[in-house]
């Protein structure tokens, strides 16, 4: 598929539905990519062997975990196996998970009383919490990365040069700016046949300054190359990572 016609769907479902994909998707596990030389980082997926699947009691959370997206998760992923793997009193039910607009849907918080950890799962079928479909993190302090090297408050310039071309994004200052559109075919594009998706949100960040074009704002696409803001990738830092399960033919 052409990259930018690839970009342009995925900025199209994250316009329409915000953080519920809908693509298509396959329901089989997905496999770890390949981290770039430059960005490799320990590999990490939360503990398939969990004392309380063993034992029986889903309240004690897994002897060890690290924390890579997606890691363990997977589109037939629910809340008991949430549970098995990160024990029960991490994972909260919540009718209240955050949507665009001030939207509000259904899902399972990961650990909801850790900054460090926590992590927001929506769900194709909402009532019955079946089809995982979205997994997003915000916290700017979270311990949660991506598979593919990208962390939270990597800077656009990082970012750029993990990916090896300029990325494409979606002006800031609106519900969905910062949106990463288009990866351009770099390394961190997704691969055909690939059944996740890996998302990454871009936001002002500590050194942003407050004068005129010093990023693009607005409902429009902007480059990281783009010479009207020089300072952009510098200014500008990952700000939600999410990974996305697209797709419905396996409820």
């Amino acid at each position: 598929m052409n990259p930018r016609a690839m970009a342009s769907q995925t900025f199209a479902a994250i316009a329409v539905v915000a953080l519920l994909g809908a693509c298509e998707r396959t329901p089989s596990k997905p496999p770890a990519a390949t981290v770039p030389a430059s960005a490799a980082q320990p590999a990490a997926t939360p503990s398939t062997t969990a004392p309380a699947a063993e034992t029986g009691q889903d309240t004690a959370p897994p002897a060890k975990l690290d924390y890579v997206l997606p890691g363990a998760l997977a589109p037939d992923t629910g809340p008991a196996q949430l549970r098995a793997l990160f024990g029960a009193e991490q994972v909260e039910i919540s009718d209240h998970l955050p949507g665009a607009e001030g939207e509000e849907f259904r899902g399972v918080i990961l650990y909801p009383k850790d900054s460090t950890l926590r992590a927001y799962l929506y769900f194709q079928d909402s009532q019955q919490l079946r089809g995982l479909s979205n997994v997003v993190v915000r916290e700017p302090d979270t311990r949660w990365r991506l598979d593919n090297g990208v962390s939270m408050g990597m800077r656009l310039a990082e970012l750029v040069r993990l990916n090896g071309k300029p990325i494409r994004f979606s002006g800031l200052d609106w519900d969905y700016g910062g949106a990463i559109t288009d990866w351009n075919g770099g390394r961190l594009a997704a691969k055909d046949g690939d059944p996740v998706i890996r998302h990454a949100r871009l936001d002002r960040n500590a050194q942003a300054s407050t004068a005129d074009n010093a990023y693009p704002s607005g409902d429009s696409e902007f480059s990281s190359d783009d010479k009207g803001y020089p300072q952009q990738g510098e200014l500008l830092s990952v700000g939600e990572l999410r990974v996305s399960f697209p797709g419905e033919d396996d409820l």
